[in-house]
């Protein structure tokens, strides 16, 4: 081997791919065709660096054994960049996996053939050292498979810039130029790759690897200057396609230029109207593309037009298309059909008038029956409240002795009175509830006292179903902060209906225990147990359950749901836990303060 000088720039050029793919992978390596692009740099630094090598040899050995290595890269290079193409264009689909493996195939036989080429004749017939240049190079007579590289090589080429063409005359003209830096970065080194293949290269030098240097450096400043990669032009042309919006471009002076299948399709735009000025356009379009003829700035408006003598909602954005330097190209111009949301909007507005207006039906329904239930509640109570006190009296005797059977019928009429008032009241709360003027007086008081004073009014009750009324608070149950009466009368609801559902002789219990931020109470019962689905009725106005058992009781339904309000206003929560044949545990929480 010897220096010859003329490998300087092959290293220098070897030099410079190195340092362009090693950009490529820190930066670029997520965009599109960067992978393949970086194994045609790897191919070219190969091809670069050996070849370099070979000029600098001086015998057919070391001249062979360098040529050789240089098809690590040059066997390749079709290959990679086929599939650069492939992946820019983003046709990938065109390309089965079967051919690539096809592809692949003769791009490794080729390898194999060259490293090999001693014996066989199928690569190279003959190897020589040729002299009369400016160095002596490598000469050989080519075989069947080096005319086979060469037509695989050729058709690599001429497929990728057929896709390159095609995908050029099928992109807007925003995104041209972008496509003219692939193209015109993969004819030259191509060009002088065909050059050397068929053996016509000056004086033996093959100049490929300094074009195919040349080449790297004018894509890598597409993928850096232009942002080459960062949509390719077919990704653009596809969604440009398929969009359900028509789209149609003008240039600045408002001549069409571009259009995509929804405008050809619903707007009736097509080839014969590129090149011709938005007022030369037919009605409706020329009127709906004309509204706003300043392309300079964005802007939106809403139009209702008749189409074919049908009325339509377009939503239209005029955006204006700026080049590099911020000067204004032309404008596009999106229509949407936007009927159907426009029609929707108007039911939902309809339909939200109508339960407005059902709404403010049923609060004054409401209104007027909490009214009604009240009046009458009061009208209903000053009666009875006689009827009860007279009664009371005739029992007492105070008008003289009663016989057994006046003394029977006298207590029917306190009982059922008695009913009526309680009936009576609870109407009257839960109207004044729902009305939301019931108040409450929070106060401190003493939980044992509220305790003391319910257990005593249900004694009567449960002595005479002989039930033993149990009490288990805690000695230190702090005081709390409610409406004592309400509270009272939450209590006095529960441990009730507890002695009423109760056998004789059964036990019913009043717990009472605190917590850090709230007071629990429960009443617990041995009674016949509420079943799952009719635990969802208890707290419902009137909402009694329907069974043999419940049935022969007296009650309106409408204590438990009195029960959950007070609670609620009190801010406390109230729950049941039951089985059917195991009894219940009503129980509800109220904070601390």
């Amino acid at each position: 081997m010897y220096f010859n000088i003329y490998s300087i720039p092959l290293y220098v050029s070897c030099l410079i791919v190195c340092v362009l793919l090693y950009y490529i992978i820190k930066d670029y390596k997520s965009t599109p065709g960067s992978k393949y692009i970086g194994m045609l740099l790897s191919s070219i630094a190969f091809y670069s660096f050996f070849y370099a090598f070979e000029i600098s040899s001086d015998t057919l050995p070391t001249l062979l054994f360098f040529y050789k290595l240089e098809y690590l890269g040059v066997a390749f290079i079709p290959l990679f960049f086929l599939l650069f193409i492939i992946d820019y264009s983003g046709r990938k689909n065109w390309f089965p996996k079967k051919l690539l493996v096809f592809f692949v195939s003769i791009s490794t036989t080729t390898l194999l053939l060259v490293l090999t080429t001693e014996y066989h004749t199928l690569y190279h017939k003959v190897d020589y050292i040729q002299y009369g240049g400016l160095f002596p190079v490598l000469g050989y007579q080519p075989g069947i498979w080096y005319w086979v590289h060469f037509t695989y090589a050729n058709f690599c080429i001429i497929l990728g810039l057929s896709m390159l063409f095609s995908v050029l005359q099928g992109t807007l003209p925003v995104f041209r130029k972008q496509i003219m830096i692939v193209i015109v970065g993969s004819l030259m080194p191509f060009a002088t790759l065909l050059i050397h293949l068929s053996g016509m290269s000056p004086w033996g030098i093959d100049p490929a690897p300094f074009s195919l240097t040349l080449s790297a450096i004018i894509i890598f400043i597409g993928f850096t200057r232009y942002k080459l990669f960062n949509l390719t032009p077919l990704a653009r042309g596809l969604l440009f396609e398929h969009l359900p919006d028509s789209v149609v471009v003008f240039d600045k002076e408002q001549r069409i230029v571009d259009y995509n299948n929804s405008a050809m399709q619903k707007s009736n735009i097509g080839l014969k109207d590129v090149g011709m000025r938005v007022s030369e356009l037919s009605e409706p379009w020329c009127g709906i593309l004309n509204r706003k003829p300043d392309s300079s700035t964005t802007s939106i408006i809403e139009i209702n037009e008749t189409i074919n003598e049908k009325l339509f909602w377009l939503n239209i954005t005029f955006l204006p298309i700026h080049d590099k330097r911020g000067n204004t190209m032309g404008q596009m111009v999106i229509i949407s059909d936007i009927t159907q949301r426009k029609i929707a909007e108007e039911e939902l507005r309809a339909a939200t008038e109508k339960a407005n207006y059902l709404a403010e039906k049923a609060e004054s329904a409401s209104t007027a029956k909490s009214a009604f239930l009240a009046n009458m509640s009061h009208e209903l109570r000053t009666p009875l409240n006689s009827i009860i006190g007279f009664s009371d009296i005739l029992l007492e005797n105070t008008f003289g002795p009663l016989n057994p059977k006046q003394t029977r019928y006298v207590g029917n009429v306190s009982r059922s009175g008695k009913h009526l008032l309680s009936v009576i009241n609870d109407i009257l709360d839960i109207s004044k509830i729902e009305a939301g003027k019931m108040e409450l007086t929070i106060e401190a008081i003493s939980i044992m006292d509220a305790i003391d004073e319910v257990v005593g009014s249900c004694y009567s009750l449960a002595s005479k179903k002989n039930i033993d009324l149990v009490k288990n608070v805690e000695s230190k149950l702090q005081n709390i902060k409610v409406d004592k009466v309400k509270l009272e009368q939450i209590l006095f609801n529960l441990v009730s209906n507890a002695i009423k559902f109760s056998d004789e002789g059964g036990v019913v219990n009043l717990n009472v225990k605190s917590g850090t931020s709230k007071v629990t109470f429960e009443v617990t019962d041995k009674g016949p147990g509420i079943s799952n689905e009719d635990q969802n009725k208890l707290f419902t106005v009137f909402g009694q359950l329907d069974n043999a058992h419940n049935r022969k009781y007296e009650g309106t339904g409408l204590g438990l749901a009195i029960v959950k309000r007070l609670v609620e206003m009190h801010n406390g929560t109230v729950w049941v836990e039951s089985e059917p044949g195991k009894g219940s545990t009503f129980g509800f929480d109220l904070p601390v303060e």
